[in-house]
């Protein structure tokens, strides 16, 4: 939920989610595959798909610290966070509950910041989160519609309802994937695409956990 603090700072959106090991978890899922950019990897032959934060946190605490989360030294303090305001909302399965457990370990483990985990039914799951009405983190999933990159882009091109759920919405970004499917030539056309998800991960609303292998 971007609208809100802490999650409204993309440093702390950043941090959060460079502090997850994909490999880690698809490792354990077995059945997924890492992701760290939006749309899955090696779906659309020839899209140059960009790569967007791996597993670093290192960098995690660093961009905490500069988020204002820090001692008196500058380095990050966990105790500074407003961890009260964070949770992982997901609706009820067990294999939600098993990935939400898992990114919760990561962040106890990689940030000393222990998320409480939020487990709620289906209908209220989504109406909890197309009227952002949750803190911190929601779960998601997305079945492209089509064989075509704009089929998750596009869940980022309206600010509220839908499937975006978020609050994260970016004129600049709209535009680019606007005007990338307005081109005609096909490789064209996927360069502007992937220059609009490369502009999406680093905006961060979102954390990329894996695509089905």
């Amino acid at each position: 939920n971007t609208t809100k603090p802490p999650m409204n700072d993309v440093r702390v959106r950043r941090a959060f989610n460079l502090a997850i090991n994909k490999r880690a978890m698809a490792d354990w899922k077995r059945i997924v595959k890492p992701l760290t950019a939006f749309t899955p990897e090696g779906m659309f032959p020839g899209y140059p798909q960009p790569k967007g934060d791996g597993f670093d946190p290192e960098r995690a605490r660093q961009l905490l610290a500069e988020a204002g989360y820090r001692d008196a030294s500058g380095k990050f303090d966990p105790s500074k966070f407003p961890v009260s305001e964070v949770e992982i909302t997901y609706n009820t399965t067990e294999s939600n509950r098993q990935i939400a457990e898992f990114v919760q370990a990561q962040w106890k483990q990689n940030l000393g910041l222990t998320v409480s985990l939020n487990n709620v039914e289906w209908k209220s799951f989504l109406d909890m989160r197309s009227n952002l009405e949750y803190k911190g983190a929601a779960r998601a999933g997305w079945i492209g519609d089509y064989m075509d990159p704009y089929t998750f882009l596009s869940l980022f091109l309206t600010k509220s309802g839908g499937d975006n759920g978020t609050g994260w919405f970016d004129p600049a970004y709209v535009k680019m994937v606007h005007d990338a499917n307005a081109e005609q030539d096909a490789q064209r056309r996927y360069e502007l695409l992937a220059k609009a998800e490369a502009y999406l991960l680093d905006a961060s609303p979102l954390i990329p956990l894996g695509t089905q292998a």
